[in-house]
C-alpha cells in the first residue's frame, strides 16, 4: 500500500508539473499567436480572394450579370468564410477567458514605442494617397457626384486623423484630443456603408456586393472597438474578432471590380487590422484567479 500510494503521488506530481508547464508556456504561445493568427487571416483572405476571382470569372453570366444557382465555387467560398470565422471565434474566446488587455490604449497596443506612430504615419500617407487617387478617378470627366466628393474627403480625413491619433497617443495618452481623432475613421466607415446601400438598393444580385459589405462592416466594428480602448472601455474578444474578419473580407473584396483608389483603401485597412490585432494579442496579460 505505501508503494502504491507513493506511485499515485508521483503520478499526481507529474500531472501537476505538466499543468504548470502548460500555464507557464501559455504566454509564449500567445506571443507566437500574435504573429501566426494575423498571418492565418491573411492566408485565408488570399485563398478567399482566389475563390472570389474564380467565382467572378465562371459563375456570373457575362450578359445578364446573374450568378449560376448551386455553383460549387460559390459554396466553397461560403464554406471557407464559415470555417475561418469559427476558428477565429474559438481562438478569441479561449484567449479571452485566460487573458485580458492591460489598462490604457498605449499599453494594450504598445503605443509607447516609437514604431507605433511611425508605422501608422506611413499607412496614413498611403491611405491619403489612395483617397486622392479615388477623387481623381471619380472626377476624371469633370463631373463628380456630391456623395463621392464627401466619400473622398472623409477618407482623407480618416487617414490624417489615424496618423495624428497614433502620434497623440505616443506623445501623451492623457490628452483628450485622441478621443475625437479615434472616432473619425468609424464615421467614415459608417458613411461608406450608407453609400453601399444606396448604390445597391435596387441590385437584386446580393452575391455581387455582399463581400464588400462584410468587409466595410467588419472594418467599421474594428475602428469602433479600437476607439473603445481610447475611452477605457476595452472589449478584447469583440475587437480581435472584428480585426480578423476585416482582414479576411477586405482581402476577398480585392477581387471585385473596384477602382484603384478603393482597392488601395482596402489594402490600408488590411494593414491597420493586421498591426492592431498583432499588437493587442502580444500585449495581453494573464487574468488573476
Amino acid at each position: 500500500m505505501p508503494r502504491a500510494s507513493g506511485a499515485a503521488a508521483s503520478k499526481m506530481l507529474d500531472c501537476g508539473a505538466i499543468i504548470h508547464i502548460t500555464f507557464a508556456d501559455w504566454t509564449e504561445i500567445m506571443r507566437t499567436s500574435a504573429i501566426t493568427m494575423p498571418f492565418l487571416a491573411l492566408l485565408a483572405g488570399a485563398a478567399g480572394c482566389y475563390l472570389r476571382l474564380k467565382e467572378l470569372w465562371n459563375v456570373f453570366d457575362a450578359m445578364t450579370g446573374l450568378p449560376q444557382r448551386g455553383a460549387t465555387i460559390t459554396y466553397s467560398l461560403i464554406g471557407l468564410c464559415a470555417a475561418f470565422l469559427l476558428i477565429m471565434f474559438i481562438f478569441t474566446l479561449i484567449s479571452g477567458l485566460k487573458y485580458k488587455s492591460p489598462k490604457g490604449f498605449e499599453h494594450a497596443y504598445g503605443a509607447e514605442a516609437l514604431a507605433y506612430p511611425l508605422v501608422f504615419f506611413i499607412i496614413g500617407i498611403a491611405w491619403l494617397g489612395a483617397s486622392v487617387k479615388y477623387f481623381l478617378d471619380m472626377n476624371a470627366d469633370g463631373i463628380l457626384p456630391r456623395s463621392e466628393l464627401v466619400f473622398a474627403i472623409l477618407s482623407a480625413l480618416s487617414a490624417v486623423s489615424m496618423s495624428l491619433f497614433a502620434i497623440e497617443v505616443y506623445q501623451d495618452p492623457r490628452r483628450r484630443a485622441k478621443l475625437a481623432l479615434s472616432l473619425v475613421p468609424s464615421l467614415f466607415m459608417c458613411y461608406w456603408l450608407i453609400i453601399l446601400y444606396r448604390n445597391n438598393a435596387s441590385n437584386p444580385v446580393l452575391l455581387s456586393y455582399c463581400y464588400q459589405c462584410l468587409a466595410v462592416l467588419a472594418s467599421t466594428l474594428g475602428f469602433y472597438f479600437t476607439s473603445s480602448y481610447a475611452y477605457n472601455k476595452p472589449a478584447y474578444c469583440k475587437t480581435v474578432f472584428s480585426y480578423f474578419a476585416a482582414i479576411f473580407f477586405c482581402f476577398i473584396t480585392l477581387a471585385d471590380d473596384h477602382d484603384i483608389g478603393t482597392k488601395l483603401i482596402f489594402v490600408a485597412l488590411i494593414a491597420i487590422n493586421v498591426i492592431h490585432s498583432s499588437m493587442l494579442i502580444r500585449n495581453l496579460e494573464k487574468k488573476a484567479h
